[in-house]
């Protein structure tokens, strides 16, 4: 009467955890931005300045990070491109924007609610993408996780053969 369970191979396993945690940033994203666009979440004075310079830092890291993952061979082969490629635009509209934004003092008059809220819409779309995409095909980073996680129980399987096996080279 009991069911069988049926046990996932790591590399499912490590699919599954990654997709998990790609839906959450979905929707933590998607929330928000439609949070910020809708008017419920007011921009104050001190998340125009942190918006701004947070921004500024992460602009840069996104676009160094594309960059770096391009042209070095080294990254590329555990990294995914195409990830890097999504994220790129957002990159430099982060840029553009702050560099306006620090030009303007961050006034007040600059549409903040819509820059933060189209923002957090497009990271959201990417990351939908990529949960779907990175399902079927997998980051290779992801892949050696898997098999690094199955060689525990390879190792379990050996020792278990061993000790069954009945050594009696010496005789």
């Amino acid at each position: 009467m009991g069911m069988k369970k049926k046990k996932l191979d790591p590399l499912t396993k490590v699919k599954l955890m990654l997709a998990v945690e790609y839906l959450v940033f979905v929707v933590v994203f998607a929330v928000l931005g439609i949070l910020f666009l809708t008017g419920v979440i007011k921009v104050a004075e001190w998340k125009r300045y942190a918006f701004t310079y947070v921004t500024l830092a992460g602009g840069v890291w996104i676009c160094v990070d594309f960059f770096w993952t391009a042209f070095s061979p080294k990254r590329r082969a555990k990294n995914c491109l195409l990830d890097k490629i999504l994220m790129f635009p957002v990159g430099l509209a982060l840029l553009g924007w702050d560099i306006y934004a620090i030009a303007n003092g961050c006034a007040e008059s600059l549409p903040y609610a819509y820059v933060i809220g189209g923002d957090f819409c497009y990271i959201a779309a990417v990351y939908l993408f990529q949960t779907i995409y990175h399902w079927f095909r997998p980051i290779p980073a992801v892949i050696e996780a898997a098999l690094e996680d199955s060689k525990p129980e390879e190792k379990q399987a050996d020792s278990a053969e061993i000790s069954g096996q009945d050594v009696t080279e010496g005789d």
